[in-house]
């Protein structure tokens, strides 16, 4: 079995580099002369100058069923298109490609291609940094001259108060722990819920404590 990598730049290289290391035996095909003699130099794998989208240009692979095909082109046309002409002509049966537009997952998932969708991936890892901003924002908006204040405290290394269970602490009376930004996700709060340095904790309190919770969160 061999992986078939066609198109890309740079993720192909450093793709390949791991495949490599594996074990694995490994094809590069792109149309960019100068990026083709830039791999050969450095990469133990088998480098074709060419346009993918050619079956002459694919039969210098000798694919066989079992290969796995990996399309990284920039354009979904031109991957949908190669994944069906080396599964109806070569009876590739894995073929993982690179999804540029979400709206084409229907046609490619018809067919039984894999697909990495950037698109998604990005937004899966923003949506709860989005989530945690736009939350504040309207809490402040909704409480917003009711003597209220909606604070987000970031939690340093040395924190007192970090590394404990919330049910562990003397929160000041009359204090609402809406929750906790954490990295790439958002946590609602429990009393089990450990607090971590550099946490961003939601609060919200009575106007005449925010100064009272500010030093207490800041500790």
């Amino acid at each position: 079995m061999k992986i078939v990598i066609i198109g890309g730049e740079r993720v192909p290289y450093f793709l390949a580099k791991r495949l490599i290391a594996q074990g694995y035996d490994v094809y590069f095909v792109n149309r960019d002369k100068e990026l083709c003699e830039e791999y050969s130099k450095t990469l133990n794998a088998t480098i074709v100058n060419g346009d993918a989208t050619s079956k002459k240009v694919l039969d210098q692979l000798e694919i066989e069923p079992s290969d796995i095909v990996v399309l990284l082109m920039e354009r979904d046309r031109k991957n949908f298109f190669v994944a069906r002409l080396v599964q109806e002509y070569y009876g590739v049966k894995n073929v993982v490609t690179l999804l540029n537009n979400s709206e084409n997952l229907d046609l490619f998932e018809r067919f039984g291609i894999r697909t990495l969708g950037v698109t998604d991936l990005i937004m899966r890892n923003l949506e709860p940094l989005l989530f945690g901003s736009q939350l504040t924002q309207e809490l402040e908006e909704k409480t917003a001259l009711k003597g209220v204040s909606v604070i987000e405290v970031s939690l340093s290394w040395d924190s007192n108060i970090a590394r404990k269970k919330l049910k562990e602490l003397n929160i000041p009376e009359d204090v609402v722990i809406v929750g906790i930004k954490r990295e790439d996700g958002f946590i609602i709060p429990r009393g089990e819920t450990t607090l971590q340095p550099g946490d961003e904790v939601i609060l919200v309190c009575p106007e005449e404590k925010r100064m009272e919770v500010l030093s207490f969160f800041s500790s």
